[in-house]
């Protein structure tokens, strides 16, 4: 079972990409990580940020990837 604050900080990457807030992408995504989130946790979370906010959610979910690919010290598939 993922515990309750880590999945509350991959809502807020989610919402964060939605709102398109590039600090509170890095924010998150870097909290999320530290709580123990998974690349697919990550992966699946950058997802749903990017389909609830369209076009622009294509830009600030690469900015994601960016941040979960640094958090994590490698390339994520």
């Amino acid at each position: 079972m993922v515990p309750l604050i880590q999945t509350k900080e991959l809502m807020a990457l989610a919402v964060s990409i939605a709102i398109r807030c590039e600090g509170c992408i890095t924010s998150h995504t870097d909290s999320a990580i530290k709580k123990g989130a998974t690349e697919q946790e990550i992966i699946e979370t950058i997802k749903v940020g990017m389909m609830m906010s369209g076009g622009p959610g294509m830009i600030y979910g690469s900015k994601a990837i960016a941040a979960a690919e640094q958090f994590f010290g490698k390339h994520l598939a």
